[in-house]
């Protein structure tokens, strides 16, 4: 395989094949070849690591984050809590306080709990600032629309740990699917490609690429005679290369017309891509790095039935603490705790006190509420910002299934609509629900959210019909949600870095998914409510 095509450099050549791969060895490769400076120089080999592999910082402490148990039995007896917001974050702060003792009152703006936790069904509503849509799927206990979190990371052991509690049943959530596709209308002639295949020749052109590097004794500063002899039979089974080292295609990216569930010739092997045609356009490379990441891998969990599974689970421990319809108006200091003053169902004002309020809700409302916060958290409230994600699902016929052997996943496009989700459950029922679009901030995030919903139908159909044509004439009772158009929400997860909004104002304390290390994630909702918690506790343990 010649690494030095028309219309890439060598250089540029290699800094695309580090990004795709990162890591040292890339890194010492490059340096061998005289194209880097030595690793010494740079500092280390992570600061030229592919920056879409997300790495959890280090503890700063070495201690863990506080949790059920920490906290002394009995401690909140006489004492009370109001809390603003009974989503994830809202309803495990109660959950764990009235436990603890704390007599918790609960202002849920909505008529349901949840917050962004929200499963759509045949019949059900929803409201945008400015238009209402009501979901027609088919009555099925398969057909339903996570319009919010959708997935549950291994090692959200919290979250996990209430399922159990529960008793909320899970199941597996198909994240990355080597069976579905990849989408560039400017690569391939516009044709869709699988992703094992892209996976396959990539892995197949780096490998070939180092055991060039180190046939060529480019890497004799780095490696042994036996390293070297190691890291060879290392790559060949890395990149399926051949007795000479070189890749020349791989039964790992398929065979011809199986990609379209046609005629299976398995004596023949598709013709491999050239690793230049897939580090020249950065989509390529993002995709191969995605399931890399701490939050995101190839077999997340679900909940069987829908994500507000879990709230329902959630509802049920904490209900009698719950005031659902009241509207929060007014967030006061009282020397002694918190006032509260509130719209309930009657559209009269009432009053709560309370020793302390933990406010879970999200920024962009918060920062109408009248209020008597500090400068700094005002501050930081106000200039919070959020993502501006957009979901768009249709009930369709099995199509995927059936045409391409699709089961669950994600497919990406380089295209507005970013990623086209296949349903994990359900298996060969004539019908499911597809997610067609799921965009998430930048420009295409806002412009999806600035459409009425309509126009997001239409434009998501004809993005997508571009990658499945089937969905033009088969997909229906289509739904979508922007997130920053959803009242008492304004935006779908946090993505500023909080610092005020980690410390209390007096009596008040802050919590929600974007004041966390995970956030967005369920997880990070918990996390918040846990150290919302702690520093209540704290202050109730001072003499």
């Amino acid at each position: 395989m010649s690494t030095n095509k028309s219309g890439i450099g060598r250089r540029e050549f290699l800094t695309s094949i580090g990004k795709a791969v990162g890591g040292s060895a890339m890194l010492r490769a490059t340096v061998a070849m005289g194209l880097g400076t030595t690793a010494a120089s740079c500092g280390s080999a992570s600061a030229t690591a592919s920056p879409n592999v997300v790495v959890p910082p280090p503890p700063s402490s070495g201690l863990l984050s506080p949790r059920p148990g920490d906290w002394p039995a009995g401690i909140g007896n006489g004492r009370s809590v109001v809390i603003l917001g009974a989503g994830i974050a809202g309803m495990s702060a109660a959950l764990e306080m009235t436990r603890l003792g704390y007599a918790c009152t609960i202002l849920e703006a909505r008529a349901t709990a949840g917050g962004r936790v929200r499963t759509l069904r045949s019949g059900d509503t929803l409201d945008e600032i400015d238009s209402t849509q009501t979901c027609q799927f088919d009555i099925d206990d398969d057909l339903y629309f996570n319009a919010g979190p959708s997935r549950i990371a291994h090692h959200h052991e919290f979250l996990l740990g209430y399922c159990r509690e529960f008793g909320v049943q899970l199941e597996t959530f198909t994240n990355d699917n080597r069976g579905a596709w990849l989408h560039s209308p400017a690569a391939f002639s516009g044709q869709p490609q699988v992703a094992r295949r892209i996976i396959a020749d990539t892995r197949g052109g780096i490998a070939e690429l180092l055991s060039t590097a180190v046939n060529q004794n480019a890497l004799d500063g780095e490696l042994t005679a036996t390293d070297k002899i190691n890291l060879l039979a290392m790559l060949q089974q890395y990149g399926d290369l051949n007795a000479s080292n070189r890749y020349a295609g791989t039964s790992r990216a398929g065979f011809p017309g199986q990609q379209n569930a046609g005629s299976r010739q398995r004596g023949d092997l598709l013709t491999p891509r050239e690793l230049q045609q897939l580090i020249s356009d950065f989509f390529w490379e993002l995709r191969l790095s995605f399931s890399q990441g701490f939050e995101q891998q190839p077999v997340m969990l679900q909940p069987v039935g829908g994500m507000d599974r879990i709230v329902e689970a959630f509802e049920a421990q904490v209900a009698n603490d719950i005031i659902y319809q009241a509207i929060v108006t007014e967030i006061r200091k009282t020397g002694t705790g918190a006032r509260i003053v509130y719209s309930n169902s009657a559209g009269s004002l009432a009053t709560i006190d309370a020793d302390y309020c933990i406010a879970t809700i999200p920024a962009p409302v918060l920062a109408n509420i009248a209020n008597d916060f500090s400068a700094a958290h005002q501050a930081e409230i106000s200039g919070f910002q959020y993502s501006s994600a957009v979901r768009i699902a249709f009930q369709s016929p099995r199509f995927w299934e059936r045409e391409h052997n699709i089961y669950g996943g994600i497919t990406w496009t380089e295209q507005d609509i970013t990623q086209i989700w296949y349903p994990n459950y359900g298996f060969h029922k004539p019908d499911g629900i597809i997610l067609s679009a799921y965009v998430f901030g930048g420009t295409a995030g806002d412009a999806f959210s600035n459409m009425a919903p309509q126009t997001r139908l239409d434009t998501a159909l004809q993005q997508g019909s571009s990658v499945h044509p089937q969905l033009a004439g088969q997909a229906q009772h289509g739904i979508s949600v922007a997130w920053q158009k959803v009242p008492f929400q304004r935006g779908a997860w946090g993505i500023s870095n909080p610092s005020v909004l980690l410390t209390a104002d007096d009596s008040i304390f802050f919590a929600g998914e974007h004041l966390s290390i995970l956030q967005g994630w369920q997880e990070g909702a918990i996390l918040s409510a846990y150290a919302a918690i702690d520093g209540i506790v704290d202050r109730d343990l001072a003499p």
